[in-house]
């Protein structure tokens, strides 16, 4: 069975889960976060769970330059419509 990468056509997801409406964490592959349960934080962030809620987007893409595009441009772009938090995980997304 071919990955799904090498699969087309195919989408790509981009996740963030947002605290206080700007960017604690962040994603680009398969699938997208739906709750923010599912998301790697903190434990001393769980307490803002109430706080805290996700967004993706998705990009149909059919063919390596496309694919290659979704990562590199089209997510990161649409990252760009929220600030990051000042406590992220991980790089930043832009």
């Amino acid at each position: 069975m071919a990955h799904w990468v090498d699969t087309y056509p195919h989408k790509v997801y981009a996740s963030v889960l947002l605290l206080d409406g700007k960017i604690y964490n962040w994603k680009i592959g398969q699938d997208h976060w739906k709750h923010p349960h599912e998301v790697k934080m903190r434990y001393s962030d769980f307490d803002k769970l109430d706080r805290m809620y996700t967004q993706y987007a998705w990009f149909e893409v059919n063919n390596d330059e496309e694919h290659n595009r979704a990562f590199e441009v089209l997510a990161r772009e649409w990252f760009k419509q929220w600030e990051i938090h000042e406590n992220h995980i991980g790089a930043k997304c832009y």
